[in-house]
């Protein structure tokens, strides 16, 4: 009887350290992908202050908030790989989820949610549709919500088997499900209302297409990370293969962000109104003759700046102008 007991029991810890190793390794991997998509961002907030520092101060402040809460997850992950590390050397399997994981999924919760409003306001500046907008505005809350329910009870069931309960792969699932929806519902209406500017002009039909391409990768890369979480959770729940796609969801939602407000400087000169402080404009030394028929020469005027009334030819602009976005 003591011997079976004891078999059962040593069979128990094995499978527990089984646990903890393949949690250290698929967070490691989803770690060091993460890390390298941090260095990007970090890049990407230096050259957005050096660039556009004249941009409103909401947007400064959006673009910090994001970078503080990419460092903080980063610093998280790393407490619980270290947590990890040290059970293992000390031959400790710690079937505790580490409260530094916790953290960074509630933090991973609140980057999806600004990603998602600022999108959210992106299609409301191009498109003025109130439908699409609060659509996808009650994607993003309820995505949110239903994402601090998860943190709240991981805070309050810290074993490891309660990320494979029932009740949390259903709200688990519910919450990539309308995240991956969300990113979908963006990305396809964004397409849409970028399409419906098109003018005909050789230039123009460029820029469109720039800006279209850019839209649908950036939509891709989120909905296929949080589809993939979906997946691999629901169908793999006591195994935890989908931690790499969670560690680097939150790197896509803000190199994508910082990626919309960095690209003006690389796209043309002529304006287009794509978002929050955010056109494109296109330099008339690039314009093709039958553009140049209709175009008058246009003067680049950094955001915030005052300037005169301008005149407008469809979706382009005449003159020195700023968006509607920029001004407020």
């Amino acid at each position: 009887m003591a011997s079976a007991s004891s078999a059962a029991a040593a069979a128990q810890l094995a499978a527990l350290t089984s646990a903890v190793k393949e949690l250290f390794a698929t967070t490691f991997i989803g770690f060091t992908v993460a890390t390298t998509l941090y260095g990007v961002s970090i890049l990407q907030v230096y050259l957005y202050f050096r660039r556009y520092s004249q941009d409103r101060w909401t947007l400064k402040t959006m673009v910090a908030t994001l970078w503080i809460l990419d460092t903080l997850t980063t610093i998280f992950v790393a407490h619980s790989l270290f947590v990890f590390v040290f059970g293992l050397l000390s031959k400790k399997a710690d079937t505790n989820i580490p409260w530094g994981f916790t953290v960074e999924k509630m933090l991973v919760t609140i980057i999806t949610f600004i990603a998602q409003c600022f999108y959210a306001h992106t299609i409301w500046k191009v498109s003025k549709n109130i439908l699409t907008t609060v659509f996808v505005s009650v994607l993003a809350v309820a995505t949110f919500g239903l994402g601090i329910y998860t943190t709240v009870h991981l805070f309050q069931n810290p074993g490891l088997n309660s990320i494979s309960s029932r009740s949390f792969l259903i709200v688990s699932g519910l919450v990539q499900g309308l995240a991956a929806l969300n990113d979908i519902v963006i990305t396809a209406s964004l397409s849409y209302y970028l399409h419906i500017k098109r003018s005909g002009l050789p230039s123009s039909e460029k820029l469109i297409d720039t800006l279209i391409v850019y839209a649908v990768s950036r939509g891709v890369l989120t909905a296929v990370a949080q589809i993939m979480f979906l997946v691999l959770n629901v169908a793999m729940p006591h195994h935890q293969y989908w931690l790499p796609f969670h560690l680097v969801v939150g790197k896509l939602y803000i190199n994508s962000v910082l990626a919309s407000l960095n690209v003006r400087s690389s796209l043309s000169r002529t304006e287009i109104m794509l978002g929050p402080g955010i056109s494109a404009l296109r330099n008339n030394e690039q314009m093709d003759e039958r553009d140049e028929t209709v175009t008058k020469p246009i003067a680049f005027v950094p955001m915030g700046v005052a300037h005169p009334p301008a005149s407008s030819f469809g979706t382009f602009s005449r003159g020195s102008v700023v968006s509607d976005a920029e001004r407020g």
